[in-house]
């Protein structure tokens, strides 16, 4: 019998270390499974037999180049690359990355596959707060992507009436989120407090005076750190900020924060097993609070396209292995990505944690919008102090901001052994995308 005949409705309640054994079984089946495709068989490690989680490090990982070499060549029958598993004729949807790191790649759905989706991000969203009677505005306004088509099949199995108002002017947007009620927003986080914004210029009245009490706010790290997420409620009178996460290349939402607010949760069982390990020795980490690693994950159940032991390069720390929520699986928060690490001299660092120390000494004056200013798109290390581009509060000049600009700086290089040096910008000069906003970026990429 299949392990998934063993899960019901409470997968969420059950023990984490018996859905990972569960999970661990259905592993080796997967494996199995696998190797009729050729591309997967020779990749595959002669094992096939797996009873504990370190058995899988005899399995090699899939990284984000192998999946694009993989579609490099394609043909007819196979429009998805090497790694396609079924005939074109059995897939129902194609699904994109971004492609805000590199070229996209493409995820084809069967019947199964889609059902499965739906079900997974649906729970998703049931747990970032999303039931029958939420009317929720959807912002992103592409619909292959990972937070298109796949989030408005989520929002709708987790029983949420869908209001998808992205991709049109800001002035429809805002109209649409009047006339429609809409009481929970889906939107990247550095867009939830710059749409409260433009909602309010565009509606002549504060945005608190609109129905929205909970955002639910990802596709980009931030959500969690305190200053932002204050900002974020305080600029739509929201009373909850889920946070919320996954990838297009293993299932759009795999990560949703509950009502406690402690972290996201993992909810993407039984059909996505993660794992958690040390990137430098690539032993895993066991899911402790405090422990830091980064994600890994293999879709068990996808028979269109699968990967197997996909590096995200997202560093995760747990934040709690038990909630009073009754989910079992850890909580944890994103604090940054291997791809987006600068060095300065000899220190290595996430944007992500100088944006939580400058926030930290001077929000009152920030608007929370910054980023990080690179002189090449290859530009790792810095040698000198690193450009750090930061948007004032409206009314809030660079003179009255200056003290607590200066407290930012010595805040990073006291606790983070990093120079920046902050550069103050009126509101709206940083561009503020609906979908997916990069801390780190080139003139060169702007102008084009």
């Amino acid at each position: 019998m299949s392990a998934f005949a063993l899960w019901n409705a409470e997968v969420d309640t059950r023990p984490w270390a018996f859905t990972q054994d569960l999970q661990i079984a259905e592993f080796g089946r997967m494996v199995r499974r696998l190797r009729a495709n050729d591309a997967w068989a020779s990749r595959l490690a002669p094992r096939t037999t797996f009873s504990h989680l370190d058995d899988l490090l005899d399995v090699p990982f899939t990284t984000k180049d192998d999946l694009r070499a993989a579609q490099a060549e394609v043909s007819a029958a196979r429009p998805l690359g090497a790694f396609q598993l079924v005939d074109t004729a059995d897939l129902v949807q194609v699904t994109s990355s971004s492609g805000t790191t590199g070229a996209q790649t493409y995820f084809g759905l069967s019947r199964n596959d889609w059902m499965r989706w739906k079900d997974r991000i649906g729970n998703a969203y049931r747990t970032a707060g999303v039931g029958p009677g939420s009317v929720v505005a959807l912002t992103t306004g592409m619909a292959i992507v990972a937070g298109g088509l796949p989030y408005a099949d989520g929002i709708r199995e987790a029983g949420g009436l869908l209001a998808w108002i992205g991709g049109q002017t800001t002035p429809r947007m805002a109209f649409g989120m009047d006339r429609i009620g809409v009481d929970v927003l889906v939107a990247t986080t550095s867009f939830a407090a710059h749409f409260a914004e433009r909602c309010a210029e565009e509606l002549g009245r504060p945005a608190p005076e609109l129905a929205v009490r909970t955002v639910i706010a990802g596709g980009e790290p931030g959500a969690g750190v305190p200053h932002i997420r204050r900002g974020i409620m305080e600029a739509w009178g929201a009373t909850r900020v889920s946070e919320f996460m996954g990838l297009a290349d293993v299932l759009p939402a795999m990560w949703a924060e509950c009502e406690v607010g402690q972290g996201m949760h993992f909810t993407a069982a039984p059909d996505v097993l993660v794992e958690l390990i040390d990137p430098v020795t690539l032993e895993h980490i066991p899911w402790e609070p405090g422990a830091t690693g980064e994600a890994v994950y293999t879709t068990l159940s996808r028979e269109a396209s699968a990967v197997v032991r996909f590096r995200s390069r997202d560093q995760l720390q747990v934040t709690a292995v038990s909630c009073p929520c009754g989910r079992t699986a850890p909580t944890m928060r994103c604090v940054g990505r291997t791809d987006d690490m600068l060095i300065f001299k000899a220190m290595n660092v996430y944007p992500s944690a100088i944006r939580e120390l400058v926030l930290d000494a001077a929000s009152s004056v920030l608007s929370g919008t910054m980023r990080i200013r690179k002189s090449s798109a290859d530009q790792v290390r810095f040698d000198r102090d690193i450009p750090l581009e930061v948007e004032l509060r409206d009314g809030v000049s660079a003179e009255d901001a200056a003290s607590l600009l200066r407290a930012a700086e010595e805040a990073v290089r006291g606790q983070l052994r990093v120079r920046v040096r902050v550069e103050p910008l009126p509101m709206g000069i940083i561009p503020v995308s609906d979908y997916k906003n990069a801390l780190v970026y080139t003139p060169a990429d702007a102008r084009s």
